[in-house]
């Protein structure tokens, strides 16, 4: 087992981590499970994602692939109130762009566990359990391709906000956008199909800022009205990530830097809301959809999230729809290979019979 920085993603082989934020939590960081070894009776396969709330792996459990999130340490309430959420939406309706939850325990009930919880290394650690999904992470596709095709980019925000619509029509806000939680794959047809992974904070508006862990979310593609205690947090700051999202895909960069900059630095560029445009000159209305967005003031952005799906949906052709493996039906294809044997070995006979 190794130890990660979920601030700077350092790895270190034998717990003896050093790592550039004064803060760092050194020897107390969060373990990382490697190839092979074992979270319980879960083997895993390989790290999908590290943020810094909780690590994605992929995994097995028995003899079924699946997707294991495991809590970094502070977040244990959040992974417990995103489960309990997960368990409530697909009881109200199953999203498709949103993992199917598992019960934590495999011969368990969903409804008594939705999360799970064991000891390792004397530390209790939360986790769920998802059907697992392949694909790969937004951000990864975003290190090999800063600059996705802009058709691709519009269907997998519109895709995204149709997510957060319905956490929003769910009474949730979501508040945590970034490009770690969205797992991207491509159909036959090479179309996007984006899952979102995480809830976010799956609560009101009312008792944010007392609920928010700095942990929850990267500064960079955290809203400035949460940093700021007495800003308004709501549908718009939702709207904000949504156009973090359209901003970073379009202009091949983050509006705001964060590579190997502290956090303080971080947040106070996101205070002041500074950023240069996106750019791309070769496209209309759509760098104006997101830089209005991310407005830093709560008020001039698009007030609610259909509000920005019905600027941003006009200037892309209507999204696919998939198309569905074809299944063969066996007891058709038993049915015909008999009837063809049968009149093989009908032709057999008769030519036996015709005098030589």
């Amino acid at each position: 087992m190794k130890r990660i920085c979920e601030r700077c993603n350092v790895i270190s082989q034998d717990f003896n981590l050093w790592c550039q934020e004064k803060n760092c939590p050194a020897e107390t960081a969060t373990e990382i499970f490697d190839n092979g070894e074992w979270f319980g009776p879960i083997e895993i396969i390989q790290p999908i994602v590290t943020t810094r709330s909780a690590i994605v792996y992929q995994a097995w459990r028995e003899k079924e692939k699946i997707l294991l999130k495991v809590a970094n340490v502070g977040c244990e309430d959040k992974l417990r109130s995103e489960a309990k959420t997960f368990l409530q939406l697909a009881k109200a309706g199953q999203h498709p762009l949103l993992p199917v939850l598992l019960p934590a325990h495999a011969q368990g009930n969903i409804e008594n566990y939705p999360y799970g919880w064991t000891v390792i290394n004397g530390q209790i650690k939360y986790y769920e359990v998802f059907q697992f999904i392949d694909g790969s992470i937004l951000r990864n596709l975003l290190l090999k391709n800063p600059q996705l095709w802009y058709q691709h980019v519009g269907w997998i925000v519109l895709s995204i906000a149709d997510v957060i619509f319905y956490l929003h029509k769910s009474g949730k806000l979501h508040l945590c956008m970034n490009p770690d939680i969205i797992l991207v794959r491509y159909d036959k047809q090479n179309i996007p199909r984006p899952v979102l992974l995480d809830l976010g904070i799956c609560d009101q508006s009312q008792n944010i800022h007392e609920l928010w862990n700095e942990n929850y979310n990267l500064p960079a593609y955290t809203a400035p009205e949460i940093i700021d205690p007495e800003g308004n947090v709501g549908p718009a700051t939702d709207v904000y990530g949504l156009g973090l999202l359209l901003y970073e895909m379009l202009a091949g960069r983050p509006p705001y830097e964060y590579h190997i900059r502290k956090d303080s630095a971080i947040l106070r560029d996101v205070l002041a809301g500074d950023f240069k445009t996106t750019g791309r000159i070769d496209l209309k209305n759509i760098p104006e959809v997101a830089e209005k967005a991310i407005n830093r003031e709560y008020n001039l952005r698009f007030p609610h999230v259909l509000n920005f799906v019905n600027s941003l949906q006009p200037n892309f052709p209507r999204i696919p729809g998939e198309r569905k493996k074809s299944q063969l039906n066996w007891k058709i294809v038993f049915v015909v290979l008999g009837s063809l044997l049968a009149i093989s070995l009908l032709s057999i006979l008769a030519l036996s019979f015709i005098p030589g």
